[in-house]
């Protein structure tokens, strides 16, 4: 009997992980879309944002499911500060690849407007996140 409960509880825990790694690609590819929603990749010159999303949410989705199945109480504050330090990066490396190899940006430019440009995306889309996993949460918990 113990042994069907805590099978029980393993399947739940890696269903949620994997519903709140996957909102947190979808609230991520969002950013990632409202901070640079067009241009094509100097490295190759014909991948475009969708390209990056999938590549850089695939990631996301497996380093969030990762941290999801550790036992810690800080999990969210975890995911909350991994996700601003990624989607900062991955905002500047886009906007590097996609905006500045086509004109003169220093670096010091790109990351003056990279940080500008990216903190309204970033604050809303991680705000909205944060609500949406405690609504999950609290309707997955009333649902047992």
């Amino acid at each position: 009997m113990k042994l069907i409960n805590l099978n029980k509880m393993y399947k739940e825990k890696i269903k949620n992980a994997l519903t709140i790694s996957l909102l947190c690609a979808i609230f991520g590819a969002l950013q990632m879309y409202w901070f640079l929603p067009d241009g094509l990749s100097c490295i190759d010159a014909k991948s475009g944002v969708i390209e990056a999303i999938f590549k850089f949410m695939g990631i996301q989705f497996l380093v969030i499911f990762f941290i999801l199945l550790l036992k810690s109480s800080f999990k969210l504050y975890i995911i909350a500060v991994s996700l601003c330090i990624f989607w900062f990066f991955i905002n500047k490396n886009e906007f590097t690849y996609r905006y500045a190899c086509w004109s003169t940006f220093s670096s010091s430019d790109i990351l003056y407007y990279s940080l500008k440009n990216s903190t309204v995306p970033i604050i809303t889309c991680l705000t909205v996140l944060i609500l949406s996993i405690y609504f999950y949460k609290s309707k997955s918990k009333n649902l047992h």
